[in-house]
C-alpha cells in the first residue's frame, strides 16, 4: 500500500508538472500610430473624413492576453483590447443622420473595440498555425457637432452598437537560435455588401525568460452599406511597436 500510494504521488506530480509545461500564457500591450482615411454618411450626403472632418493621425494603446492549455478539444482563449478615438475640427455642408450641418464641425470617432478569440493550434512548432473565430464588440460610433452657422449646438451621432463574428487565422515562424520571428494575423468576414479585415504582420524577438518586443504594421478595412443611406468606407493602418511577456 505504501508502495503504492508513492507510485500515485509521483504520477500525480509528473502529471502536474507536464500540464504546467503545457500552459502557456502571453501578455502584451503595444501602441498604435493609427492613420485614417475614407468616407462616411448617415443621409444623402457623403463626408471625406480628412478633407471634410478633419481626422488624421493619432496614436492609441491596445493591450491582449491569450491563453493556451492541453486539453482536447477545448479552444484556446485570447482577449484584446483596442482603442480607437480620435477627434477632429472640419468644415462641412450637408446632413449628417437628419441634421443639417454648414460650417465648422466637431468630429468624435470612436471604434474602440473588444476581441474574445477563441482558436485551435493546427501546427506548433518552429512554424505555428492558428485558426479560430473572433467575437468583436464596438462601443461607439461617430459623432458631429455644429460650432458656427445654423448649425451650431446641434448634434448627431452613428452609433456602432454592433457583435461581429470574425474569421481568426494566424501564422508565426520562428528563426532557429535567435530568438527572432515574424508572423502575421487577419480577423475578417464578407456578408452581403459589407466586409472587414482587419490584419497585421510583424517580426519579434523573444528572450529566453519571456520577455520580448515586436513591431509591425496593422490595418482595419470597414466596408459598411445598408438600404437607408448608412455607410461607411474607412481605412485605418500604421505601425505598432510593443512589449509581451510569455511563458
Amino acid at each position: 500500500m505504501r508502495n503504492q500510494s508513492i507510485i500515485t504521488l509521483l504520477t500525480l506530480c509528473a502529471t502536474g508538472s507536464a500540464l504546467s509545461d503545457a500552459l502557456g500564457f502571453r501578455l502584451d500591450a503595444y501602441s498604435w500610430s493609427q492613420e485614417y482615411e475614407g468616407t462616411v454618411q448617415s443621409g444623402p450626403d457623403i463626408f471625406n473624413i480628412n478633407s471634410d472632418l478633419g481626422l488624421d493621425d493619432d496614436s492609441q494603446s491596445s493591450f491582449g492576453l491569450a491563453l493556451e492549455h492541453p486539453v482536447p478539444l477545448l479552444p484556446n482563449i485570447a482577449l484584446r483590447r483596442t482603442e480607437m478615438e480620435t477627434e477632429a475640427t472640419g468644415t462641412v455642408s450637408g446632413v449628417f443622420n437628419r441634421v443639417t450641418y454648414s460650417g465648422q464641425v466637431r468630429t468624435e470617432s470612436d471604434l474602440t473595440h473588444t476581441d474574445l478569440t477563441l482558436y485551435y493550434e493546427i501546427l506548433d512548432n518552429w512554424a505555428s498555425i492558428d485558426l479560430g473565430v473572433t467575437i468583436r464588440k464596438f462601443d461607439e460610433g461617430v459623432r458631429l457637432q455644429g460650432l458656427t452657422g445654423i448649425s451650431a449646438g446641434l448634434s448627431s451621432e452613428e452609433i456602432i452598437d454592433e457583435t461581429i463574428p470574425l474569421i481568426y487565422l494566424a501564422a508565426k515562424f520562428e528563426l532557429p537560435l535567435t530568438g527572432l520571428y515574424v508572423g502575421g494575423q487577419v480577423n475578417a468576414i464578407q456578408y452581403d455588401d459589407d466586409e472587414i479585415v482587419d490584419y497585421s504582420v510583424q517580426i519579434g524577438y523573444e528572450s529566453e525568460w519571456g520577455l520580448g518586443a515586436e513591431i509591425g504594421f496593422r490595418s482595419l478595412e470597414i466596408d459598411y452599406e445598408d438600404a437607408i443611406a448608412e455607410a461607411a468606407d474607412l481605412t485605418i493602418d500604421g505601425i505598432y511597436a510593443g512589449l509581451f511577456y510569455h511563458f
